[in-house]
């Protein structure tokens, strides 16, 4: 017996006695245990779960006593052929206990397991209390049906407490995966395999000897998966699977909390997986790449992580097509550290955009813990379709017991892509903060980008190199710089009478004065003064204006000797004013 929600426990050991009110009343002592033994109460397992028991006939529920201050209500499950046949005291709930399954760390539960994931209809849940599972065959969760546990451990660590919650296969485990996801075709379905949900589980291949077990794997057309705190670790293939079957590959999954721990592949391995959304995964340890993803248009990638990895961190690869259908990825707010290889690398194919912002690269490229190999927190070689980075920061680094090779060698390296646009960023590497690998069709540096070299103990500040927008740059809207300099002509079209607004008190214009200078001052002798400049043309306009009267003043005028300068004179020989003059041309 179980309540309505399927979630009714009581303390490890406890003894439970049952009645026919919520006070006082009379209790019900003709009880049978699951094997039929008359019993008059029922211990609770050391998990807190009570085991399958039988009421007496006609009664429909009872309440439960377990020694506290108040009783709980129990409904009564039928165990008729047209009943019931699980484990919950309503048909969307199943409890794996109530199938066979020992959750002891020893006896094979495969076959429990998997008969209440048969039974369960769609819609419904399958639970697994806490406790830990073996399993020797595959586990098929059908459409539309919940495998949920009670608990999800993260990584393993020496001396960190790892409570048995989860589904440990044996070693002599025989099959492609703990889990897998069948399509219509495999699966036999009388609809598309979609909806399936696995939730706070565990997956735990410690045990496995034989290799390419993966931990879920999928084929076909499986679509709207959702995965929420799952942790796989440990199963000696790729943690998460997803393959091409009958001219499908799965799509739409929804992965939230994933933790790909030390397995012996890829962590996730993603082919042509269109609207994925993955939010705070991470990929840990894995003997490949940590999320190797080929081909997932209009997807996203938010505040995951890849540790540690034997590969790169994050590998953007493969044909991502250039027709209708096609899409690029958001990666926004994901972080790399001690990958052996690249902590990013986008090498994919194809035209849709690759979008990355707030990302963060720390000590990748380990390369065994030698450093160099040309590696970076990001790279990008030989992708034909644009890559947009927004901010990008690289720190590097040694191994954390302060061992090996400082690296990644490189913060940012671009070599043989189509477009690349790097808007800002912090990088830190052991040989170059931004290194161009040549044979680029454009790569677009940022103003804000800042560079260092070394170590983080004695880093050496580089200054960034000249930024190329490589001809014309075009800002469509508003333009705000604190400074700057130009080394060529401006041009404003605007046609309002203030198209150059100096908009604050006390800003003015600064012109240099000199030889052959547009701005400049003269002093009248006997009433004139010929000033020598080769820019004055014929429709120069020279404006004049008296800077200090001296002598007798006259009218002031002017006249203009093209390529050679022009004359000041005034109306009275007898002035001797010190004139200011400035020289304008027509646009």
């Amino acid at each position: 017996m179980t309540p309505a929600d399927g979630m009714w426990t009581v303390g490890a050991g406890a003894t439970v006695t049952f009645w026919n009110a919520a006070a006082d009343g009379i209790q019900y002592t003709d009880l049978l245990d699951g094997a039929g033994s008359p019993i008059t109460q029922v211990t609770a397992t050391p998990y807190g779960a009570l085991p399958r028991f039988r009421g007496p006939d006609g009664v429909t529920g009872m309440w439960a006593d377990a020694g506290g201050t108040t009783r709980a209500w129990m409904d009564a499950h039928s165990i008729t052929t047209g009943g019931n046949t699980g484990g919950g005291s309503v048909q969307d709930w199943l409890n794996v206990r109530a199938f066979g399954a020992a959750g002891d760390n020893t006896t094979d539960d495969t076959a429990a397991i998997q008969a209440a994931l048969t039974a369960c209809p769609m819609g419904g849940i399958v639970y697994l209390p806490a406790g830990a599972y073996r399993t020797s065959a595959p586990l098929t969760i059908p459409p539309a049906v919940t495998l949920m546990g009670t608990h999800t451990n993260l990584m393993a660590v020496v001396g960190l407490v790892d409570p048995p919650c989860y589904i440990r296969p044996l070693a002599g485990f025989a099959g492609a995966a703990v889990i897998q996801l069948l399509d219509q075709i495999d699966g036999g379905y009388t609809t598309i395999s979609a909806e399936h949900r696995i939730l706070n589980v565990m997956i735990d291949g410690s045990d496995l000897t034989a290799p390419g077990i993966d931990g879920i794997q999928a084929k076909g057309n499986v679509q709207n998966v959702g995965l929420r705190d799952l942790t796989i670790r440990k199963v000696t293939g790729a943690g998460i699977n997803t393959q091409f079957q009958g001219g499908f590959f799965p799509y739409s999954w929804r992965c939230h909390r994933v933790m790909i721990d030390n397995c012996g592949w890829h962590g996730f391995a993603v082919q042509v997986m269109t609207d994925i959304t993955m939010v705070d995964c991470q990929a840990i340890g894995n003997g490949a790449t940590g999320f190797e993803i080929n081909n997932a248009a209009n997807s996203q990638m938010v505040a995951c992580r890849a540790e540690w990895n034997r590969g790169e961190g994050i590998h953007i690869t493969g044909d991502w097509a250039t027709g209708a259908g096609s899409g690029g990825i958001l990666i926004g707010d994901c972080s790399t550290d001690r990958n052996d290889k690249n902590g990013v690398l986008v090498d994919a194919t194809g035209s849709p955009p690759i979008q990355i912002n707030n990302l963060l690269t720390r000590r990748d490229g380990r390369n065994d813990g030698a450093g160099g190999g040309g590696y970076a927190g990001l790279a990008i070689d030989g992708a034909t379709l644009p890559v947009i980075v927004g901010l990008v920061t690289c720190y590097p680094g040694v191994d954390d017991n302060g061992t090996q090779q400082n690296s990644p060698q490189n913060g940012i390296r671009v070599a043989d892509s189509a477009y690349v646009s790097v808007d800002a960023g912090f990088l830190h590497a052991a040989a170059a903060g931004w290194s161009d690998g040549g044979g680029n069709g454009v790569l677009r540096r940022g103003l804000n980008i800042a560079e260092r070299t070394g170590t983080t103990a004695a880093p050496v500040d580089v200054y960034a190199v000249p930024t190329d927008v490589a001809g014309n740059l075009d800002v469509g809207g508003y333009l705000a710089a604190s400074s700057g300099q130009s080394a060529g002509q401006w041009n404003i079209w605007a046609g309002q009478p203030k198209a150059l607004n100096l908009g604050a008190a006390g800003g003015g214009i600064a012109i240099a004065e000199g030889a052959n200078a547009r701005m400049n001052v003269a002093t009248l002798v006997t009433g004139a003064a010929t000033v020598a400049n080769t820019s004055v043309t014929a429709n120069t306009r020279v404006v004049l204006s008296r800077q200090a009267g001296n002598g007798t003043l006259g009218h002031l005028s002017v006249t203009k000797n093209p390529g050679a300068g022009f004359t000041i004179n005034s109306s009275s020989n007898a002035d001797t004013s010190t004139v200011a003059w400035v020289l304008l041309e027509p646009a």
